[in-house]
């Protein structure tokens, strides 16, 4: 064999195990980065015509689980749906309080109690101004409680407007990377790639499709979002309806909504749609009811002044955000109305009638404790449902990930196994080649 032919073995080794050790660093090096794939070398012997000219390193190749990860990707979707959904449900119950003092039942049944003190003592003055006052609080509850739940509705809006935004920034940065990837294979970009859509199918539901050169497409409920190296925007726009802000998705320069039916964004489009206005409704209806219910009894009564036909509570109430007693019972609770027109002194027909009412089935079929409480339900069963589904769903991408690290996962006892294997390689061939210059420098120094 010529003396070249042996200097280019020995080169072609050394570079083939030197790019092997670069590859086995780069490994070693990314061990704990989740989002790093391993990559694997293909040491080959070089071949030319009958002759062996050494080794050669094909490119390095990305390991990858495609089922896994395309499986993860949609199973991240509903992760991040429940985490946020249940993280906004928490702030919901936080709001009504029902675990303290202040929280509207225990004003409420403080309220009819009022009413059954004074029923026992309807003379006292003490006890009327009792009333006065637990009237008051429950006013100020229910006035809480419904500017909470819409601060916390004006506050989620924000938030929307960022995802949508994070969405637009992603599916742009994805899209830059399908275009460098048309220039260049390159394993980092395809790993920050996945990346992008990592964070990308937390927010919102995307189906991904890889085309035939290795680029993909990625769509929202059928709407093109990255397609080749293009990117497409989506917007946001708040309106009134029935007196009841929405805010709906749409695919830009379209009119056509978007449905956004899991991530993050869907939870909070769902709290922010759905959840907060219905327990407004509700709380409207529970104010209205027990206004209507109180002052249609208190009206027919008389006080202690002998006048009739006084509200209770403000007649002009539509709701939780206007609930407050009569201004005039307010400044003088002796306008308290105990008993019918006509009656003794001492009678307590009227505030009896009114403490009652606390078990009257007024709200469709329901009292309006047991009305309120269903709705206080709902709201542990939802967050008690979303923490089931979340824990679920981890375990469900727990294994998900055990799957691919199986196939892309860094094993660092593996790796310097195979660091120090190509290390003893390299020093072999840069041996060959000094043996080989000593051998030459000797025939070279013969006389």
């Amino acid at each position: 064999m010529p003396v070249s032919n042996v200097y280019e073995i020995g080169k072609r080794s050394l570079l083939a195990y030197q790019s092997a050790i670069n590859t086995t660093a780069g490994n070693i090096s990314n061990v704990n980065n989740a989002n790093y794939a391993r990559r694997r070398v293909d040491i080959s012997q070089h071949i030319v015509g009958f002759s062996s000219l050494g080794l050669s390193l094909e490119e390095s190749e990305r390991m990858q689980q495609k089922y896994a990860q395309t499986q993860l990707w949609n199973e991240n979707q509903s992760l991040f749906e429940y985490g946020t959904s249940g993280m906004l449900m928490r702030q919901v119950e936080d709001i009504f309080s029902e675990d303290t003092e202040s929280g509207l039942s225990g004003v409420m049944a403080k309220f009819w109690d009022s009413w059954n003190d004074l029923a026992n003592d309807p003379e006292s003055e003490y006890a009327r101004a009792l009333v006065k006052d637990k009237g008051v609080l429950l006013a100020n509850t229910f006035q809480r409680i419904h500017t909470d739940l819409n601060q916390m509705q004006d506050q989620i809006r924000p938030q929307i407007t960022i995802e949508i935004q994070e969405v637009n920034e992603l599916t742009g940065q994805i899209a830059d990377i399908n275009q460098k990837l048309m220039l260049q294979e390159s394993p980092d970009l395809l790993d920050e790639r996945d990346k992008l859509i990592d964070k990308l199918t937390g927010l919102i539901d995307v189906k991904i499709k890889e085309t035939e050169n290795g680029k993909i497409n990625i769509y929202a409920d059928g709407f093109l979002l990255v397609g080749d190296e293009f990117s497409y925007r989506i917007s946001s726009e708040t309106s009134t309806v029935n007196g009841v802000e929405q805010t709906d998705i749409y695919y830009l320069d379209s009119t056509k909504k978007m449905t956004v039916s899991s991530g993050s964004l869907k939870a909070l489009l769902d709290v922010h749609n759905n959840r907060i206005p219905d327990y407004l409704s509700k709380l409207d209806e529970i104010a209205v009811n027990v206004a209507e219910s109180v002052n249609n009894i208190h009206t027919t009564g008389e006080n202690l002044g002998g006048l009739t036909n006084i509200s209770f509570f403000d007649s002009t109430i539509t709701g939780a955000s206007d609930f407050q007693v009569n201004l005039a019972v307010v400044q003088d609770p002796g306008l308290i109305a105990t008993r019918l027109p006509g009656e003794a002194e001492g009678s307590s027909s009227i505030a009896l009638s009114i403490t009652d009412l606390r078990l009257q089935k007024t709200l469709n079929g329901r009292n309006v404790d047991e009305y309120y409480q269903s709705m206080i339900a709902d709201i542990g069963n939802k967050i008690r449902e979303v923490d089931f589904l979340e824990t679920s769903q981890q375990n469900v991408i727990e294994n998900l990930l055990n799957q691919k690290e199986s196939i892309t996962g860094i094993s660092l006892d593996e790796e310097m196994t195979r660091m120090v294997q190509f290390q003893q390689s390299y020093q072999a061939a840069a041996k060959i080649i000094s043996t080989v210059s000593e051998m030459v420098d000797t025939v070279l120094n013969l006389r």
